[in-house]
C-alpha cells in the first residue's frame, strides 16, 4: 500500500489535479490543497476483496477513468503477489520470513485456513465466494482442485456454515469443508495437508458430516491408524456375531450411535416406536453379547463394528 501512495503522489505532481483515494472507506491519499466545492465527482470500484473510492471535483470524468485504470494496474500486482505467495506456501516452498511479513497480513487469533473440496463446478464456486467476500480482506484461490480461503473470520463456525449454504444454493453442489487456525504462514503446507486428510477420511469412511474443525473425526483417525494385525484380531472376535445381524439391526446400530445412545432420538431417526427400538437392541445383545445402551459395551462395540463395516463395505 505504501508503494501505491507514493505512486498516487507522483500522479498528482504530474497533473496537479486535486483528488482523494479511499480503501475500504479509509483515506489513504489526499491531494487537496483546498476544500472541494459542492460539485464533487466520485467513483467506487473493487480490486479483489478491497473497495476503492476516488473523489475529485468538477467535470473530470476522463481523469477519474484514467486514475481508476492506473490504480488497478498498480495495485493488482500487490494483490497477485499475495495469491502467488500463498500458492507457494501451500506447496511447501521455502520463503523468507521477511517476504512473508511484507506481503501477508499479520496473524491474529481469528486467522484461519479454510479448505473446500467439491466434485465439480470448482471455478463457479470460486466466483460465488469472491462475490460473498468482495468487501473483505480474504485471499481466495484454487489450489490442487480445492478452494482455499485465508483470512480473519471472527466466528469461524458461522462462516463455514455460510460458505456451505452459498455453494449449495448457488450451484446445487454439496462440498466438504475443513478449517484450522493459522499460527504461522510457513506451516500452510502442513495445515493444508491436515485439512485434506480430514476430508479424505470423511470420504473413506462415508461420514455424513461435511464440515470439520480441528477436533473433528478423531475416532476415524484413530481407527485409520490402527495396526492391521490388531484390526484382524478384533474382527476374529466379532465377525461371527456381526454376520448374524440383518439390515434392520445394522441400521439401528448406525442411528443409535449417531444419536449418542439416546433412545428417544434414535427411535425418531429410525421412524420406529421406542419399544421396537428396545426389542432390536435386545436382539443385538443376544447375538453379540454386548448391550450398546451401556457406555463401556458401546465403546468396545463401536470400534469392532467400525472395523467390520469397513472390511465388508456395508
Amino acid at each position: 500500500m505504501k508503494g501505491l501512495v507514493k505512486y498516487l503522489q507522483e500522479i498528482y505532481e504530474d497533473c496537479e489535479i486535486p483528488f482523494e483515494v479511499y480503501v475500504d472507506d479509509e483515506i489513504i491519499f489526499k491531494a487537496n490543497p483546498n476544500s472541494f466545492s459542492e460539485n464533487i465527482l466520485e467513483d467506487t470500484f473493487f480490486i479483489g476483496p478491497k473497495s476503492f473510492k476516488i473523489k475529485t471535483e468538477g467535470d473530470r470524468k476522463d481523469f477519474i477513468r484514467i486514475l481508476v485504470f492506473c490504480i488497478k494496474d498498480r495495485y493488482k500486482d500487490s494483490y497477485n503477489k499475495k495469491e502467488k505467495i500463498v500458492s507457494e506456501l501451500l506447496q511447501g516452498l521455502s520463503i523468507s520470513k521477511e517476504k512473508i511479513k511484507e506481503i501477508m497480513p499479520p496473524i491474529k487469533e481469528e486467522t484461519f485456513l479454510v479448505t473446500l473440496n467439491l466434485k465439480e463446478k470448482v471455478t463457479e464456486a470460486l466466483e460465488a465466494l469472491k462475490n460473498v467476500y468482495n468487501n473483505n480482506d480474504v485471499t481466495i484461490l484454487i489450489f490442487e482442485d480445492t478452494i482455499i480461503l485465508i483470512g480473519i473470520f471472527e466466528d469461524i463456525k458461522e462462516h463455514v456454515s455460510s460458505i456451505s449454504e452459498t455453494i449449495y444454493f448457488s450451484l446445487y453442489e454439496k462440498c466438504y469443508i475443513s478449517y484450522c487456525h493459522i499460527g504461522d504462514y510457513e506451516l500452510l503446507n502442513k495445515l493444508y495437508n491436515e485439512n485434506m486428510y480430514k476430508i479424505n477420511l470423511a470420504k473413506k469412511y462415508n461420514v455424513s458430516q461435511m464440515v470439520f474443525g480441528c477436533n473433528s473425526l478423531l475416532f476415524e483417525e484413530v481407527m485409520d491408524n490402527l495396526n492391521q494385525d490388531i484390526k484382524e484380531k478384533i474382527l476374529n472376535n466379532f465377525n461371527e456375531s456381526f454376520s448374524k445381524l440383518d439390515e434392520d439391526m445394522l441400521k439401528t446400530i448406525e442411528v443409535f450411535f449417531k444419536s449418542d445412545l439416546n433412545l428417544s432420538e434414535a427411535s425418531k431417526g429410525l421412524y420406529v416406536h421406542r419399544n421396537t427400538l428396545i426389542y432390536r437392541l435386545d436382539k443385538i445383545q443376544k447375538y453379540t453379547g454386548y448391550d450398546i445402551r451401556k457406555f463401556n459395551d458401546a465403546a468396545l462395540f463401536k470400534i469392532a463394528f467400525f472395523i467390520w463395516i469397513q472390511k465388508n463395505k456395508i
